[in-house]
Formats: structure tokens, sequence, C-alpha cells
């Protein structure tokens, strides 16, 4: 039986600040981003924010820049156990940097723009998974 894990879908939506002289953000700042949207989504499956194990196919796309707002979404794609394997993905839905004449010009964006992509392995011990839904459950 195949449980439809599609509403199990977390984002986060934060205006990110630079302190590079080109105004890039720091790739470490949406990785940072990748892992709170992720825990949001294991409070949402588990109860509890388990602990990342491990993050791959990591795709910078886009440049970032300081002032841009940025939609990151976590996406529950399998449940084992214990491991819960996600999809990450980053978007630009506002900018600020280069918009107009006055620094407080900025535009919602029409179009948002993929920043960056990842898949991710996190882990929640068994007696850790207050919420997990009985259908998830390893011992179901």
């Amino acid at each position: 039986m195949t449980t439809d894990l599609s509403a199990y879908e977390a984002s986060i939506e934060i205006r990110v600040d630079s302190h590079y002289s080109n105004h890039v953000v720091s790739l470490g700042t949406i990785v940072e981003l990748f892992g709170m949207a992720g825990t949001k989504l294991a409070y949402l499956l588990d109860g509890d924010g388990g602990f990342m194990r491990a993050m791959d196919k990591v795709e910078f796309l886009a440049p970032a820049y300081e002032g841009d707002y940025l939609k990151v979404t976590a996406k529950l794609v399998s449940v084992g156990r214990t491991s819960r394997k996600r999809q990450y993905e980053c978007w630009c839905v506002a900018r600020t940097f280069g918009i107009g004449t006055e620094p407080s010009h900025g535009e919602v964006l029409e179009t948002p723009i993929l920043i960056a992509k990842a898949e991710g392995v996190t882990v929640t011990p068994i007696e850790f998974q207050r919420t997990t839904p009985v259908a998830l459950r390893a011992d179901s």
C-alpha cells in the first residue's frame, strides 16, 4: 500500500541579508534555510525535529541577493522506520537589489526564480516519533 505524502510539505518565507561586498547571499544561508523548512516539516510529521543525516544533490542555480524574500519548501518524499527523505527548493519571490533608483524600491516577482534545490535524509528515532501518523509508523 502506498501512502499519499503530498500533505507533508512545509514552507518558510524570509528576507535575507548579505555580508559580501557584491550583495550576494552566502550559500550557507540557503542550506540553513533548507534546515529551517525541514525542521518545520519534521514537527508536522513526527512532533520532533529529528537529526540531519545527509544532504545531497545540492544545486545552486541562481544568486540570491541582500534584501531578497526567499520562499523555501521541504517536501516529504518517503518514510522509513526512522529515516525521512525530503526534497528542498528555494525560490526568490521578491527582490529589492537592483530594482529602481531608491533603497526602498522593490517588487514581488511575477515569476519566482529558483535559487537552489537539494535532497536530504533525516533520522527521527522511534522513541521521538510522538505524532507520526499510524499509517507511517514503523510498528504498524
